[in-house]
């Protein structure tokens, strides 16, 4: 039976059929018998594979495990490995540069806090994630200012469905905040827009859509319902400065 020897030898090199290893390992010999047949590489080393891939990092009984480097024709990875898995803080970058994340891994996977950059799109994702997908609280930003803050979730990593609430800034200014349901602003919020006029109560589809009330930058507020972004049914205009009622009746959508 193979048995491990308690010295690591700190400058080996062993040529295998997947690429050659240089640095410590431990030796492994046979028990009563004086022979090594093999190395468990073990401590500092660089494997550095046929297809031109390399590892240059910390080792565990053959496997990475501790912080180290791996580079590929595809990307780079450097960070915190247990058991031949990325696990722990990295950052991991494509090849070309264009794809960045800087934050947690468990297993391979984007797990925990971190933040994926798409550099060419200027768009980035800062927040919780789970098996490489946004989960949990986090943000959206994209190149022309927008940003949406919300709870993520699901395996196409969209706004969890639910009575979550959000904040998203659009483009143009205007500002949302409230319930989101499969992606849309659906359920009751708030809009400011850009112009300082606010909207508050219902919402369906990123639309106003139920009851709701109006307030213009002259202080008149119109509470009615509306069906679409249109207004419907009965309403009540009050001049807010004077503190009475302005105007009542009935619109049609």
């Amino acid at each position: 039976m193979a048995q491990q020897l308690e010295t690591i030898d700190e400058t080996i090199t062993i040529n295998g059929k997947t690429g050659q290893y240089t640095g410590s390992a431990y030796p492994i010999t046979s028990p009563g018998w004086n022979i090594i047949f093999g190395y468990d590489p073990h401590g500092r080393g660089i494997l550095r594979y046929s297809d031109g891939s390399v590892y240059d990092g910390q080792w565990e009984h053959s496997n990475y495990s501790g912080s180290g480097k791996y580079t590929s024709k595809d990307e780079e990875y450097v960070g915190s490995w247990v058991d031949g898995l990325k696990s722990g803080h990295g950052k991991l970058i494509t090849s070309d540069g264009q794809i960045i994340y800087d934050g947690w891994f468990v297993n391979d996977k984007r797990s925990g806090a971190g933040t994926l950059n798409y550099v060419q799109t200027g768009v980035s994702y800062t927040g919780q994630w789970s098996k490489d997908v946004p989960s949990g609280k986090g943000t959206w930003k994209w190149a022309d200012g927008s940003w949406w803050e919300s709870t993520w979730g699901g395996s196409n990593g969209k706004t969890a469905s639910g009575s979550g609430r959000t904040r998203r800034l659009f483009a143009n200014g205007d500002l949302y905040e409230g319930e989101t349901t499969n992606h849309e602003m659906t359920g009751t919020g708030k809009v400011t827009l850009s112009s300082g006029e606010v909207y508050r109560g219902q919402v369906k589809n990123s639309k106003r859509h139920g009851q709701g009330s109006f307030k213009t930058l002259d202080e008149m507020l119109y509470e009615g319902k509306w069906v679409y972004n249109n207004k419907s049914g009965r309403f009540r205009i009050t001049d807010l400065a004077k503190g009475k009622t302005h105007r009542e009746g009935t619109e049609t959508a």
